[in-house]
């Protein structure tokens, strides 16, 4: 009896281990002295609001490191909304170019102005990791952008039915454009119906989004245009650097 209470009592005295994933910072703000506000998106946990407060003395966080496009290792401590960073370990840089950076901050925008706080996407943070290769690459970056966008949009469950539409079951037609509202998926466009209750996506688009890899200039620009919309109507308002 007296081991057993002994063990609880040492069980009880561990310290639990601290929350860690591998994750990128998504925004980064001044916050009081010494101090830094941070939205960092995590593989493990999805976007979390964390502060950092710098321990150069002890090596731990370096706060120059906690800059966007930097994969990063991190421990945090905390149970309320905003954790407490304690370690970040670099892992390595993306590093894009300065004509290219705002496609970078675009793409963080993308995640954090549209996921929820701490509900884990690990296969969304892999694209978002592949994107930001892609882009410091310079590997068709207008296209690699729009295939993360679709990707954070059927995560999201605002899956293009790209086959079928979504009223009736019928086959996608050539000869037809066709409507996507939010909810109910794809439907004919018939004279009935407002066009402001969804946003025109054309068959031919509807067609050639079935194989991105053939896709022609002419689609991806009615996509841009299509994803526009949708993602405004998701958000509420248009993202800040989709406007610059």
């Amino acid at each position: 009896m007296i081991w057993e209470l002994l063990r609880v009592k040492v069980e009880y005295s561990l310290p639990k281990p601290m929350p860690e994933s591998y994750a990128y910072i998504l925004r980064n703000r001044p916050y009081r002295e010494n101090s830094r506000l941070l939205d960092i998106f995590t593989q493990d946990y999805g976007c979390i609001p964390c502060i950092a407060r710098s321990a150069s003395k002890r090596g731990k966080i370096i706060i120059g490191m906690l800059q966007p496009f930097t994969y990063l290792y991190l421990q945090w401590r905390g149970r309320g909304d905003v954790v407490t960073l304690m370690q970040s370990d670099e892992q390595r840089r993306h590093n894009i170019s300065s004509s290219e950076l705002f496609q970078g901050l675009y793409l963080n925008e993308l995640v954090l102005r549209l996921t929820q706080q701490y509900f884990p996407l690990p296969e969304l943070f892999n694209a978002y990791k592949q994107t930001l290769h892609r882009i410091a690459s310079n590997e068709a970056k207008p296209q690699a952008l729009m295939r993360f966008e679709l990707f954070l949009l059927q995560t999201l469950g605002y899956d293009i039915h790209l086959y079928r539409d979504d009223a009736r079951g019928e086959a996608v037609n050539p000869s037809f454009s066709y409507l996507y509202i939010p909810q109910q998926g794809i439907i004919k466009n018939t004279p009935d119906i407002r066009d402001n209750d969804g946003f025109i996506i054309s068959s031919t688009l509807l067609i050639a989004l079935r194989d991105l890899s053939h896709m022609q200039e002419e689609n991806w620009q009615e996509l841009r245009g299509f994803l526009d919309h949708l993602i405004r109507y998701i958000a509420g308002k248009p993202l800040n650097f989709r406007r610059l």
